[in-house]
């Protein structure tokens, strides 16, 4: 979380208004984490149990109140101005429903342990064949949505764990939304929460429902 007060700073000194919340997921550090929001000004949202990425995401997107909502992880990997180009491609076209965060476009993978860059690479290709069609970097930490599309892609959706981003993309794609991308540039690689030998399996039984639910 310490990552977080100085990306705040940033976007405060850009002329952002900008309404943060934190789901705090099952985590036994709920103390700590209370006193730092406070300190900070954020919304703290609890879930009683671990729910998953999935549920976390779903019940921040869902309780803001923005016309933008964008999440991204608590140790921010990607550069900060990312988030600037996101906005500016709302801002700059009102038919754009969805903006995505794309790592290929940038130095990301070039930056990441040759495991994690193969396990994502080959995860994506899966994912390409079992939706019959291309998906881009469904992974990428950081995504935004209007609030016109929040119902149909968040609050319709049921994946709980790490490939609800998937089905995110999948719903947005359903409903003929307009999607966008732009660079996700790295920033530092933090410590990821997915671990292949023991997500994977798991994600790809997830992405099969998706498929042919």
């Amino acid at each position: 979380m310490r990552e977080l007060p100085p990306f705040l700073q940033y976007l405060k000194k850009c002329g952002h208004e900008v309404e943060t919340i934190v789901v705090n997921d099952g985590s036994v550090q709920s103390h700590e984490l209370m006193s730092f929001c406070q300190a900070h000004a954020i919304t703290l949202l609890h879930h009683p149990r671990n729910l998953g990425k999935g549920a976390a995401v779903r019940t921040g997107i869902m309780s803001a109140s923005s016309p933008i909502r964008i999440f991204t992880d608590a140790d921010i990997p990607f550069q900060y101005e990312t988030l600037d180009e996101m906005l500016r491609c709302f801002h700059q076209n009102h038919n754009v429903d969805v903006v995505v965060g794309d790592r290929r476009k940038s130095d990301y993978f070039a930056q990441t342990p040759a495991m994690r860059q193969l396990g994502s690479r080959v995860f994506s290709g899966l994912v390409d064949v079992i939706m019959m069609k291309r998906m881009g970097d469904t992974q990428c930490g950081m995504k935004g949505f209007r609030d016109r599309c929040v119902k149909v892609v968040f609050e319709e959706s049921k994946l709980m764990g790490f490939a609800a981003d998937i089905e995110w993309l999948h719903r947005a794609r359903l409903h003929k939304l307009k999607i966008e991308t732009v660079s996700a540039e790295f920033r530092n690689a933090g410590q990821s929460s997915v671990v292949l030998w023991k997500h994977a399996l798991l994600m790809l039984r997830d992405v099969l429902k998706i498929r042919f639910s």
